[in-house]
């Protein structure tokens, strides 16, 4: 008995920090073209196999990333030109400022809470001003054949100020974008 306990304890506390993850999760949001079946789309290329601008480190993860899940979703990469469709994709940073207002906060009866006096104590509001750094991926699906877009999706967290994000951030949000892609196309 003194073991279950002890094992539903260490299980618990292995749970309780898997809650308290620190990376990020990115919100998405996706668009198809109406009339296209996504379906008849399984071999891809690189519409820009090397972007300029930006960290080219981040990049490369990026694509091995997306290579990656790509594959693990059933689409096969084939070269350059050769592909059902190609992909693009862009990564961006903004600086944000982020206002939260807690509301007003008092009036308090004399002898409780803060700021005591005689009578009434005075309201005032709590407002938190935050600088934030938000980043985004996008990922563009073009059909090889005509060049129009046929899969437009978008991935954004907050990251922090460096130059360059955690691996598990760039993680979920290429599986997040591909996971929705393959979606839509049936897969």
């Amino acid at each position: 008995m003194r073991n279950l306990c002890r094992n539903l304890l260490g299980a618990a506390a292995l749970v309780s920090l898997a809650a308290c993850s620190t990376t990020p999760r990115p919100s998405f949001s996706t668009e198809a073209a109406p009339s296209v079946d996504l379906a008849q789309y399984t071999t891809y290329s690189w519409a820009f196999p090397r972007p300029g601008g930006g960290n080219p480190f981040v990049y490369e993860r990026v694509q091995k990333a997306m290579d990656a899940s790509l594959a693990q979703a059933g689409y096969r990469q084939v070269a350059e030109g050769q592909g059902d469709m190609e992909l693009a994709f862009t990564l961006g940073a903004r600086d944000k400022v982020d206002v939260t207002n807690w509301g007003p906060v008092g009036a308090y009866y004399p002898g409780y809470g803060m700021n005591y006096r005689y009578g009434w104590a005075y309201q005032y509001n709590q407002v938190d001003v935050r600088n934030v750094t938000e980043g985004s991926m996008a990922l563009d699906v073009f059909d090889a054949e005509t060049d129009r877009p046929i899969w437009h999706g978008i991935a954004e967290a907050r990251i922090g100020s460096t130059d360059s994000p955690s691996d598990a951030l760039i993680q979920s949000a290429v599986q997040g974008l591909v996971d929705r892609f393959a979606a839509a196309s049936g897969k």
